[in-house]
């Protein structure tokens, strides 16, 4: 008999030996269909988790790309102390095209 869906935590650890999905279908061909509308319902139960949980890690992982952009904005103003780097009134870094050549900087020229 299959046991409650429900009771089982995901925390455990895997079984020894994971069954493979033609095995699966094979064990499922044995059990009622009431046991299979429990195993359809579980693993739809798990599969809504884990597309939550990867929606909830892709939002957290937007909102800290953000706010670190957000931080970062002060740094590239005017008075900020990578302003002179991407100003257009900045002058160039390397003295000549040769030493920006021979620094190793590829060019799109």
């Amino acid at each position: 008999m299959v046991q409650d869906m429900g009771s089982i935590a995901l925390s455990h650890p895997p079984p020894e030996k994971i069954m493979t999905k033609t095995e699966i279908l094979a064990a499922l061909k044995n059990l009622t269909a009431e046991e299979r509308l429990e195993i359809i319902e579980a693993a739809s139960r798990m599969m809504r988790e884990e597309i939550e949980e990867k929606a909830q890690r892709k939002a957290e992982r937007k909102r800290r790309l953000r706010a670190a952009a957000e931080a970062a904005v002060p740094l590239y103003e005017p008075g900020g102390p990578l302003h002179d780097l991407w100003s257009p009134d900045s002058e160039p870094y390397f003295d000549s095209e040769e030493e920006y050549l021979s620094a190793g900087v590829e060019t799109n020229a």
